[in-house]
């Protein structure tokens, strides 16, 4: 999905919530000229802004990504065809492929994300829990004061609002990455 379509859902929410611009970019910490870009589809947020801007706008994450109201009770994404909503080109350069975005209502987004070695080293700080399993690769992750290696069938679950890095060692790391809603 591109950023445009993201950013058309994003006002979309917004205005169906009756908030300015202003208010809507101060409840999420940010400034009112990131959330013009991001609706305008000129820039690609990192995750936890987008959480922010959710929470801001009392949605869910998956609201953001979803093309059309889901017509089932499940949805079924099969091998590598999950909506890719971050790619090589954003700022970190991570590959985040949503795996679940149609469904309604979720407070869980699972995510399979792809880092190569090369892609900056970004610190993370956001609210909910996040769960990740690791399937290839191996990750270094620091949260907080911790830095801890993660290999293929690791799996860590921690407090997001604890800053967080990760980082590729070696080659390509690739891992299931739960981003988790609590209000």
């Amino acid at each position: 999905m591109d950023e445009a379509k993201v950013g058309e859902n994003i006002r979309a929410l917004r205005l169906a919530a009756n908030l300015s611009q202003t208010e809507a970019a101060r409840r999420a910490g940010i400034t009112k000229s990131t959330l013009s870009k991001i609706e305008k589809g000129q820039t690609s947020s990192p995750i936890s802004t987008l959480i922010a801007v959710a929470q801001a706008l009392n949605a869910h994450l998956a609201d953001f990504f979803r093309e059309c109201p889901p017509t089932c009770r499940y949805v079924l994404t099969r091998a590598g065809q999950g909506k890719t909503i971050a790619r090589d080109g954003t700022a970190h350069g991570y590959n985040y492929e949503a795996l679940a975005v149609d469904y309604p209502g979720k407070p869980i987004e699972p995510f399979l994300l792809t880092i190569s070695p090369g892609d900056k080293v970004a610190h993370f700080c956001h609210t909910g829990q996040e769960f990740v399993y690791m399937l290839s690769g191996t990750l270094e992750f620091t949260v907080g004061d911790d830095t801890l290696l993660l290999h293929p069938g690791d799996s860590l679950y921690f407090d997001p609002t604890q800053v967080h890095s990760l980082k590729p060692r070696g080659g390509p790391a690739r891992f299931l990455c739960c981003f988790i809603e609590t209000k």
